[in-house]
């Protein structure tokens, strides 16, 4: 494998590189662990050529000015919450009408007449499914062993 030598990386970390050298180097970074730990040193030498910030928080201040144009943007204007209780006693009183039409129409009336037909019916039948498949299968078994009952007499 051929390892790429510190100038180099040093001058990938510089951004000194055209872009066909950059990509190479950095598929290069993939499979060489080498290379990898002279990138990382050259990437602490490019660090420490930097100049140095003499006030970060000034630095960021100036940029953020200056990125907002240095306009103050008028402050957001809070809706004010509505009344809560009288959003609840609303919805209770809407409740209270509807249930009061659906009562008047006999919809609620017609509704446990339907619930008691639908559960007569259901008291009329008989047998379940299980128990009738249950009876199948023991009037079959019970065939079987008269077959073996009559087979055995004949021997």
């Amino acid at each position: 494998m051929n390892h790429i030598d510190y100038e180099d990386w040093v001058l990938y970390a510089t951004d000194s590189l055209d872009e066909e050298t950059r990509l190479q180097y950095e598929n290069h970074l993939y499979s060489c662990d080498h290379c990898l730990e002279l990138y990382l040193e050259a990437v602490e030498e490019a660090e420490s050529q930097m100049p140095v910030l003499s006030d970060p928080t000034g630095f960021t201040a100036s940029i953020m000015k200056e990125i907002g144009g240095g306009k103050k943007q008028p402050p957001v204007q809070i809706k004010p919450k509505k009344n809560i209780r009288r959003q609840t006693l609303v919805h209770y009183a809407v409740a209270a009408a509807m249930t009061l039409v659906l009562m008047s129409t006999g919809i609620f009336s017609e509704l446990t007449s339907t619930i008691s037909a639908f559960e007569n019916s259901a008291g009329k039948q008989e047998h379940s499914v299980i128990s009738s498949w249950l009876n199948k299968t023991d009037s079959i078994t019970e065939k079987i062993e008269d077959n073996l009952r009559e087979g055995n007499k004949h021997e």
